[in-house]
């Protein structure tokens, strides 16, 4: 998969703005503040279907602006394609493929396929279990869109459960809670089923990984917790009602489930150094692409925001000698790696050299 062009109109503190990418490494060079984390966050938005920064939409338009616009041309294995999105201070987005809009985010996620390597990705080991959890959401979703149906589904029930658990000292809900309990259960197993799947086949890929950068000092292993079956998760959800309404919130379910990651059989959140945890995110990264390539014929677009100034040589050297013979985008403050390089200064994009 190539991201030929992007096309940034009131976007951030981007006018109007296009770039041409090309199928090797991409650079894009500038002072922070210019603009290039934005152009990422414009590419990225086509396999999230949201800002990676957790902006809202109307964050996303240019001060002052009702309206902004992003326009992406990609190649995969079997044809060129346009997708643009609409972004509208009054209205609602409007994400558009090939021309004809979509009416549901699911049906527009997992066309494009990227993967993020950013700052924060890298502490993903060392962080909370919310974290990990949308480490695995951002994964799964790109490869498996009925998997991001459900995950939505999941997130309006839990939305309803909460506030009707709110409300519950004001009126008899018991009966609600039930149905919206059986709907949550449901959904439950199914995201639980990908996600333990998706957790076999990612402890493998960064096993290899990690194997092959600790020159075979080190192994890692993962296990999801916890995958239950729908009438386990039913089960946690009735029983404990009570305790909900005291405590006015869902306290079952996959949004409250962890990815365990041990290295060398212990616990990496513990017992691995910050350069650990690190090749570990970054050993995770790579993976996610390997297994998007499996799955789907081809790998996605591999994005890289800044990550160079958190990792010393020897993992800089690891993961580009691991990202060799595809797509890469990258931003940084110095022209410290070849390729097609590109000035951002103040929103405004050049070219500046080709294969320096």
């Amino acid at each position: 998969m190539i991201c030929r062009e992007i096309i940034l109109k009131n976007f951030r503190n981007i006018e109007d703005e296009k770039v041409t990418f090309g199928d090797g490494v991409n650079v894009l060079c500038g002072f922070n503040a210019q603009g290039k984390t934005n152009i990422l966050e414009g590419i990225y938005y086509f396999a999230l279907g949201k800002s990676f920064r957790g902006a809202s939409d109307r964050e996303l338009i240019f001060h002052g602006r009702d309206n902004a616009e992003i326009s992406l041309d990609f190649t995969d294995m079997t044809r060129e394609r346009h997708h643009s999105v609409n972004l509208s201070v009054k209205e609602k987005k409007m994400c558009r493929k090939e021309g004809i809009k979509v009416s549901k985010l699911s049906e527009f996620i997992g066309i494009f396929r990227a993967v993020l390597f950013s700052p924060e990705v890298l502490s993903c080991v060392k962080d909370g279990p919310a974290e990990r959890r949308s480490f695995l959401d951002v994964a799964i979703s790109q490869i498996y869109p009925a998997y991001m149906a459900s995950l939505i589904n999941y997130r309006k029930l839990l939305q309803n459960r909460n506030a009707v658990l709110k409300d519950s000292e004001n009126r008899n809900c018991d009966e609600l809670l039930y149905v919206l309990s059986c709907q949550m259960a449901e959904e439950a197993e199914r995201i639980a089923r990908y996600r333990d799947e998706y957790t076999s086949m990612l402890a493998s890929e960064t096993n290899a990984l990690i194997k092959e950068i600790s020159l075979g000092k080190e192994s890692v292993s993962m296990k999801y917790r916890t995958g239950k079956s729908r009438e386990e998760y039913l089960k946690l959800l009735t029983e404990n009602t009570e305790k909900e309404k005291i405590l006015k919130t869902t306290l079952y379910g996959v949004h409250k489930d962890d990815l365990e990651i041990k290295l060398s059989g212990y616990d990496s959140r513990i017992y691995a150094s910050q350069g650990q945890q690190r090749s570990i995110a970054l050993s995770m990264k790579l993976a996610e692409g390997e297994i998007s390539k499996k799955i789907c014929g081809e790998y996605p677009v591999f994005l890289l925001d800044d990550i160079f100034s958190e990792l010393d040589d020897i993992r800089k050297d690891y993961i580009l000698s691991g990202l060799g013979n595809r797509q890469v985008i990258i931003t940084c403050c110095e022209k410290i790696i070849k390729g097609n390089i590109y000035g951002i200064s103040g929103g405004k994009i050049s070219k500046q050299s080709i294969q320096q």
